[in-house]
């Protein structure tokens, strides 16, 4: 499977549910995370309160709302370890993209 094979897949399930993922923060920590993308559980915003971007999607990169946190977070599917939601298991992600 290939990168954007699997960051399509992980936004998919990330839409239907709330998944327990792990990853590896830029300074080297390991962060767990309550991750999802379930429009029932995502802040709603005024079309005004929107912000405007022109940047250009990091395809490296998922962004996801923090249920625990309540609020937006990333991370980059190279340092993604684990992926755990209530229908999938995916105790070793990077051993996905070999």
């Amino acid at each position: 499977m290939n990168a954007n094979e699997l960051r399509n897949e992980l936004v998919d399930l990330l839409k239907k549910d709330i998944a327990t993922v792990t990853f590896t923060k830029k300074d080297g920590t390991e962060r767990v995370m309550k991750a999802t993308l379930m429009p029932s559980i995502l802040p709603v915003f005024k079309s005004e309160d929107k912000p405007k971007s022109t940047k250009k999607i990091n395809e490296d990169v998922i962004a996801v709302f923090d249920a625990e946190a309540k609020d937006f977070r990333s991370f980059r599917i190279d340092s993604l370890k684990s992926f755990f939601s209530s229908n999938v298991a995916m105790p070793d992600v990077q051993g996905l993209l070999q």
